[in-house]
């Protein structure tokens, strides 16, 4: 049986002691990620060679030996080896073109974060299972966790992150391995889902789910910036804006996470299909449309995406992304005809001239959806169909999987 890496995140409650060692780890590792960052910038423009974690880590020992950076020495040193480390998976991302050059990070951003990748500890209260303890090097006594779900029974701990975000709270996202438990699924139903603005999710059913209302919301952060502007920048009423706003963005985040997560709870262990497919959005190409980029910002599609690719994957059900430039929209799912208008994000419903067919635009696309997991499944690129072959399609009980081209 193989092993699989599961993240858990919870609610540390530090003491004021524990909270200026806290601070020191972040502001600690902060600095090394932007000295060897600068080190490195240097380094190519004189010398016109790259360097690596390796090299980085000997001058990082030296330097603590040193009087000027002695300071180091207060909080855990593997903490800064793993702040190189991140540093060289910035710049291999870079290389391999899936990110932008590494930055260097500031001390005003309001999310900190540090990773330690071993001697973690966590012991669960007898008296009272909801909370326990921590234990990480330089933390000897121990920080107070709130167990809000159950630990995996044979987890084994590879590594804890300790999280503070810009309300001011605490978390610790610990990363276990347990064993993967290979889920058989034999369905071989076919589920689509259409991703859109007026309804966040369409299923091929005819289902459909609203992202909650946060209109309200968006009139209260406008008014708290209004306020943040005012105030002088540093000051204590600025602090207290500031806080204010962010609280109000937590809560935003943590409504959409909540739907998100039951949503996509409900589909995998509900809808008993073997396969999803989805649509292959270019969202940062759609957010170009400065009408529509606050909308689909709203809507969080890549959030769901990922949620729903590893709660699939439990469950065994694979997730299929359809061709970013497949027609599911315009085409009509009962004969196959491709209806250019409906390129026209105002027209919501739509008659096929062909078959005289009336489609609900969001419902007409994730059932083209379906069709296209049902082509893939014999080998055959969407592409290639006829109108007849869809139809054909649409009824895999009488005889589609004879069809090979």
């Amino acid at each position: 049986m193989t092993k699989m890496l599961r993240t858990y995140k919870f609610r540390i409650y530090p003491t004021r002691e524990q909270e200026e060692k806290l601070a020191k780890h972040f502001g600690h590792t902060r600095f090394v990620y932007n000295f060897f960052l600068n080190y490195a910038n240097i380094i190519y423009r004189v010398m016109e060679r790259p360097t690596y974690y390796n090299e980085w880590a000997s001058v990082l020992v030296k330097l603590k030996k040193t009087n000027k950076y002695s300071w180091l020495n207060e909080v855990n040193s593997q903490a800064l080896q793993q702040s190189l480390k991140d540093l060289e998976r910035a710049f291999k991302n870079f290389f391999k073109k899936q990110a932008g050059y590494p930055k260097f990070k500031k001390k005003k951003f309001s999310r900190q974060t540090f990773r330690i990748p071993q001697h973690i500890q966590l012991y669960i209260k007898e008296d009272n299972p909801k909370y326990g303890c921590i234990f990480v090097p330089k933390f000897k006594e121990g920080i107070k966790v709130r167990l809000h779900r159950k630990l995996p029974k044979d987890g084994k701990i590879k590594q804890a992150t300790f999280i503070k975000t810009a309300t001011n709270k605490y978390y610790a996202a610990i990363v276990f391995e347990v064993q993967d438990a290979e889920v058989q699924n034999t369905s071989t139903g076919i589920l689509g889902i259409d991703l859109g603005i007026k309804d966040t999710i369409t299923l091929s059913d005819g289902k459909k789910y609203k992202m909650p209302d946060l209109s309200k919301y968006e009139r209260q952060i406008k008014r708290l910036h209004r306020r943040l502007s005012r105030k002088q920048r540093g000051s204590k009423n600025w602090e207290k804006a500031r806080l204010c706003l962010a609280k109000l963005y937590e809560k935003i985040v943590n409504i959409k996470n909540d739907w998100l997560h039951k949503i996509t709870h409900d589909l995998v262990s509900e809808s008993q299909a073997g396969k999803i497919v989805v649509e292959d959005l270019n969202i940062k190409g759609m957010v170009q449309n400065h009408r529509l980029a606050r909308h689909i910002h709203m809507q969080s599609w890549r959030r769901f995406l990922e949620l729903l690719e590893y709660k699939a994957k439990r469950c065994g059900i694979e997730v299929i992304k359809a061709n970013r430039y497949y027609p599911s929209s315009q085409m009509c799912s009962e004969c196959g005809y491709i209806n250019k208008e409906v390129k026209d994000l105002s027209v919501r419903e739509w008659t096929c001239p062909v078959c005289g067919a009336h489609h609900d635009r969001d419902v007409n696309a994730a059932k083209n959806l379906v069709r296209y997991g049902l082509m893939l499944s014999i080998g055959r690129e969407p592409s290639e169909f006829t109108p007849v072959d869809s139809a054909l399609a649409a009824e895999p009980e009488r005889g589609l999987r004879a069809i090979t081209g």
